[in-house]
């Protein structure tokens, strides 16, 4: 039982390492940090410390940050606003945007968004950076099922899921 764990964990992070773990970015990708939550203490901390401001229009996505999404993905990070049409599942337009904005939050020191994406069902991305002198210095990604509606609501799923098996990763795709 322990080998089959060991293999699916491997195969888990092999094929999540290719999806983005290499990049140009200016930022390493370190998928076994983010799969083993190494910096996601650090990254709760600043949540439940710092004052944030929320928003819920992609265009309000400040541009240093809108670089750093469109190079660590292949599609520019398309992305539509909560009340537009997004590619939700496999029936929907190619023309449309893969992510749908539920919103996102920004900090001195944090930029946490989270979206939807489709495919054979829905699901909910997390994807928090850290930030220095408007630059990206760590990132951690997780996943979700439900619609978050706030940064209490993404704090309170982390804190439930994190010490489940695959509870925040099922892959470390953006």
């Amino acid at each position: 039982m322990k080998k089959i764990k060991c293999l699916a964990l491997s195969l888990f992070l092999a094929f999540s390492y290719s999806s983005f773990g290499q990049n140009s970015c200016g930022i390493a990708v370190d998928t076994n940090r983010i799969f083993l939550d190494k910096g996601l203490d650090g990254f709760l901390s600043i949540l439940q410390s710092q004052a944030f401001e929320t928003f819920k229009d992609k265009q309000q996505i400040p541009p240093f940050i809108r670089q750093q999404l469109n190079c660590l993905t292949n599609d520019k990070f398309s992305i539509a606003n909560y009340n537009e049409d997004y590619r939700c599942c496999c029936t929907s337009s190619q023309e449309l945007p893969r992510r749908k904005l539920l919103f996102f939050l920004a900090s001195k020191d944090i930029f946490l968004i989270a979206y939807l994406t489709g495919g054979a069902g829905v699901s909910t991305t997390i994807l928090m950076f850290r930030l220095q002198n408007e630059k990206v210095i760590d990132l951690w990604t997780g996943y979700g099922f439900q619609k978050f509606k706030s940064k209490d609501d993404v704090i309170k799923h982390i804190k439930l899921k994190r010490k489940t098996q695959f509870g925040l990763h099922a892959n470390l795709s953006i």
